[in-house]
């Protein structure tokens, strides 16, 4: 094998590497459950609370509020009750 021969294949061997690395992947869009009406996003002022006394918020989004249990519209976890 010569000289050029190898430096082609070397060539060659980078370029398919590269292609394959592309950001241009199919990605899979996921999709958050849409906000129920007793969901409300706020600003963290309380006067943008349910009126009921119990209050409900994401542990990860605290701007998410509901006046009854449920999940988080946007990352899916459980809300908790706000003490």
């Amino acid at each position: 094998m010569s000289f050029q021969s190898f430096f082609l294949a070397v060539v060659g061997t980078g370029a398919l590497l590269l292609a394959s690395c592309s950001n241009d992947q199919a990605t899979t869009e996921t999709t958050t459950p849409a906000a129920t009406p007793s969901m409300v996003t706020a600003p963290s002022d309380t006067t943008a609370l349910p009126a009921s006394g119990a209050v409900y918020t994401c542990p990860m989004h605290p701007e998410v509020v509901s006046d009854k249990p449920g999940d988080c519209p946007k990352c899916g976890m459980a809300l908790e009750k706000k003490s």
